[in-house]
Order: C-alpha cells, then sequence, then structure tokens
C-alpha cells in the first residue's frame, strides 16, 4: 500500500487534466510522428491491423450513439 495517500490523487488530477486538453490536431500529430519512426514491416501490420479492426471499432461506436470526433 502506498505510504503517500495523496500521490495517486496528484497523478489522477494530473491525468484527467491532460485528457480534457488533448485535441485532435494533438493527436494526429503524434501519430504521424510514431508512424514515422515506424519500420516498414510494422507498419505493414498497423495498416493490417486497422484494416481488420476498423469496422468493428466503428459499428460498436455507432451502436454506442458517440459523437464523431
Amino acid at each position: 500500500m502506498c505510504k503517500d495517500l495523496a500521490m495517486p490523487f496528484l497523478v489522477s488530477a494530473v491525468l484527467v487534466y491532460l485528457v480534457r486538453r488533448i485535441r485532435p490536431m494533438t493527436v494526429a500529430v503524434a501519430m504521424y510522428e510514431a508512424w514515422r519512426r515506424l519500420p516498414p514491416e510494422q507498419r505493414e501490420r498497423m495498416v493490417l491491423a486497422a484494416r481488420r479492426n476498423a469496422p468493428r471499432v466503428a459499428s460498436s461506436l455507432a451502436r454506442r450513439g458517440r459523437p464523431r470526433i
């Protein structure tokens, strides 16, 4: 158990603040930077995984009625 009980609350407060401050453009730039650094083999794997899982994710979000970002 953590002896300093304030620490988990501080970390969760900082995470909540950061999640609220993240904008779609920030996510897009970060993803682009990560994509550029991937080797070609891993890029191909990522594309295959996205093609396989994107329809399932999109249909589940549509069912939930979540607004588009």
